[in-house]
């Protein structure tokens, strides 16, 4: 993934910071999931799978992946991430529209 920041609506992730805003807020988010989150924002036309997402992020059980899109869907509170069934899951624009 190239640095940099990758904004969708109102949610903005830096790589250089290592930072995550969402309504200018600050999120407390790790690093795995911040990297989730830009992997969702630079593949956002196109449903990702658990092994692809796993392999990206370099992750040693691609289960991981339910638990980081669990957290994440807590820690933001919108149902920002849609599962496409028996395919995998694609970021929901919509969700950070102002």
């Amino acid at each position: 993934m190239a640095r940099g920041a990758y904004e969708l609506g109102a949610l903005v992730v830096d790589l250089d910071s290592y930072s995550a805003r969402l309504d200018g807020h600050a999120l407390e988010v790790s690093g795995s999931q911040l990297e989730l989150l830009v992997l969702l924002i630079a593949n956002k036309q196109r449903v990702m799978d658990r092994e692809e997402i796993s392999a990206a992020l370099g992750l040693q059980h691609a289960r991981t992946v339910d638990v980081l899109l669990s957290n994440l869907r807590h820690l933001i509170g919108r149902e920002f991430v849609r599962n496409v069934r028996s395919r995998g899951w694609i970021i929901d624009p919509t969700a950070f529209a102002g």
